[in-house]
């Protein structure tokens, strides 16, 4: 059998399997049964999960979506944070070649660099580390079940079964991967305890500031708190912008999943799920901002699907996210 990170695309031997096939081969992929020289494998299996509620209705993630993923974890794993990726590690000479070029200072955040750098950082990482090592290795190490891809049209394909079980179980997985990762990294860097490396990567990718969602909310949606209807005072201190579905589940920041509230009531809503009357609600002002002809706007909303975001905040129920809060 072929290497995987060799194979230029590669079909699923099965469109069905079960959940314990998938357990397997997720488990040995995250074992010392795997053979793991980088770190690639874990931060693939998060960026798909990263991924899941932006795949297109043939179950498609890009190789662009995977190396923004990748671009963002790793960037601020070894320029942010200074963690060595290992001897000779492609991504990080990739990162520090960057870093040098663009004249960019250690400990800034991937968010921070301005947004001409970034997507050239992201399309040196999906032409020299997705497309050539990373997603013929998982598809091979995870044999063969979860996705298909292909080179030559720079995507992988989720089955229906993996979509599922993945969604299903996205919290236990991550925090797997999450482990998996601080353990290899703390290897490589023996003088950080990976209690601390652990702690960091769980939120290693959140945004530190998430005032263009404010602007862009504010500007189209108005001032008003999404879940009372009370004009909302525009201050720093007042105004809050809330993970409908909470970050903790979904790792990543969507417009459509954004809100306004008060601080007050976002400190009390904290990683609860709203009742889900407010489901439809956050629909309906979805459908007015895709038809919004603001170009930041059509690009926060262009992987946007009301189908695949019920169940995603069906499936952060069912990873046990308290659900029905309501500020009343």
């Amino acid at each position: 059998m072929a290497e995987g990170w060799k194979l230029n695309e590669g079909s699923v031997t099965y469109e069905v399997v079960s959940e314990d096939q998938l357990w397997t081969v997720i488990v040995k992929t995250l074992s010392s049964k795997s053979m793991k020289t980088t770190t690639y494998k874990f931060a693939l299996l998060r960026a798909i999960l990263e991924n899941l509620y932006k795949t297109s209705f043939n179950f498609e993630i890009t190789f662009t979506q995977l190396a923004q993923s990748f671009a963002k974890l790793y960037w601020n794993l070894v320029v942010r944070n200074g963690y060595s990726q290992g001897h000779n590690a492609q991504i990080e000479k990739e990162l520090r070649e960057s870093q040098l070029i663009f004249n960019i200072p250690e400990g800034l955040s991937f968010d921070s660099i301005n947004e001409r750098q970034q997507k050239e950082i992201i399309k040196k990482i999906e032409n020299k580390i997705i497309y050539r090592y990373v997603v013929g290795a998982l598809f091979e190490d995870t044999n063969r079940i979860i996705y298909s891809f292909s080179k030559k049209e720079k995507k992988i394909t989720l089955t229906q079964s993996s979509l599922e079980f993945l969604l299903k179980h996205q919290t236990t997985i991550f925090k797997l991967v999450n482990y998996e990762l601080a353990k290899f990294l703390h290897y490589k860097n023996p003088y950080v305890s990976r209690g601390i490396v652990l702690e960091e990567i769980e939120n290693i990718t959140k945004r530190e500031s998430l005032q263009l969602y404010q602007h862009m909310i504010l500007k189209n949606a108005g001032n008003k708190c999404f879940y009372t209807g009370k004009e909302l005072t525009i201050t720093t201190r007042s105004i809050a912008v809330d993970h409908f579905v909470p970050w903790s589940f979904v790792h990543t920041d969507e417009l459509w999943n954004f809100v306004l509230t008060s601080q007050s009531l976002n400190s009390k809503k904290g990683s609860k799920l709203p009742a889900e009357r407010y489901l439809e609600k956050l629909h309906k002002r979805n459908q007015i901002f895709l038809q919004i002809g603001d170009v930041h706007v059509k690009y926060e909303m262009e992987k946007y699907n009301f189908l695949l975001f019920k169940k995603l905040y069906e499936y952060a129920e069912i990873n046990g996210f308290e659900k029905g809060w309501t500020p009343f």
